[in-house]
């Protein structure tokens, strides 16, 4: 098991990626601490891990609230003893938005639970980590960061302002054993992604486009993103610190 004895937080951990990684880090042997606003996908969440055998705690936790997020780092340790590693994963879309007609409570909404959110996960996981002699936290960000079609310059902020922090707490921790990493996946197929299709007038269309920008030509799975987010958030990667894994099938190589 390549997680076997760790304590992993994971932040909107009830459904997508946050949900499969959670199984991902339960099946390798972590015990997985997960927050989310979504009680009933929670409650799914924990009791499809423990039927599975493994260990797993949920608590409501609206991550643009600091103080929603604190209580999920002391649950973990109060629950487990330590903390090993933070996936802050939750985060919203923007739906597509010409930038001069965004509005500054849409604008806020986004920053709030995307960049806020990553940042009070960083901000209180890292005494955990320091008290635990070191760890790994993973920030989700996307390839919207870098590279990107408009109409999504909230959601595109948010995610390029992750990456920025990544690399601060990277560079200011790593002489106290904590390495800090951020994945950028592409198109996944997830209920967020879902949910922006069903809004469509032409889903086909949508779904052909997302292909067309992908160069292997498919949706990624949440599964993926979780191996990602397994290899950043274990021993496997020693000696990574500071990257955004681009996770894209390929699309920002075009």
């Amino acid at each position: 098991m390549r997680l076997n004895g760790m304590v992993a937080i994971i932040t909107g951990g009830a459904s997508g990626m946050g949900r499969d990684t959670a199984l991902l880090f339960a099946k390798e042997g972590a015990s997985v601490v997960v927050g989310d606003v979504d009680l009933d996908g929670g409650a799914s969440l924990i009791a499809e891990v423990e039927a599975a055998g493994g260990r797993a705690a949920f608590q409501r936790t609206d991550v643009s609230i600091e103080a929603d997020v604190a209580a999920l780092v002391a649950l973990a340790e109060s629950k487990y003893g330590k903390l090993d590693t933070i996936f802050n994963n939750a985060g919203i879309e923007q739906p597509v938005t010409p930038s001069d007609q965004i509005s500054e409570e849409l604008f806020e909404r986004v920053i709030d639970i995307n960049l806020k959110g990553c940042f009070f996960g960083c901000k209180h996981a890292l005494p955990a980590l320091l008290r635990n002699g070191g760890g790994t936290i993973v920030n989700n960000s996307s390839v919207s960061a870098f590279a990107n079609v408009g109409g999504n310059l909230s959601y595109a902020a948010s995610k390029g302002g992750i990456m920025s922090m990544t690399r601060v707490i990277a560079i200011e921790y790593a002489a106290r054993n904590i390495r800090c990493n951020a994945i950028n996946p592409g198109v996944i197929d997830t209920s967020m992604n879902r949910r922006n299709l069903d809004l469509a007038v032409d889903k086909e269309a949508v779904e052909q486009k997302w292909r067309s920008i992908t160069p292997l030509g498919r949706m990624g799975t949440g599964n993926e993103i979780g191996e990602a987010v397994l290899f950043l958030a274990s021993k496997q990667s020693s000696f990574v610190t500071g990257i955004g894994l681009v996770i894209d099938g390929g699309r920002i190589a075009t």
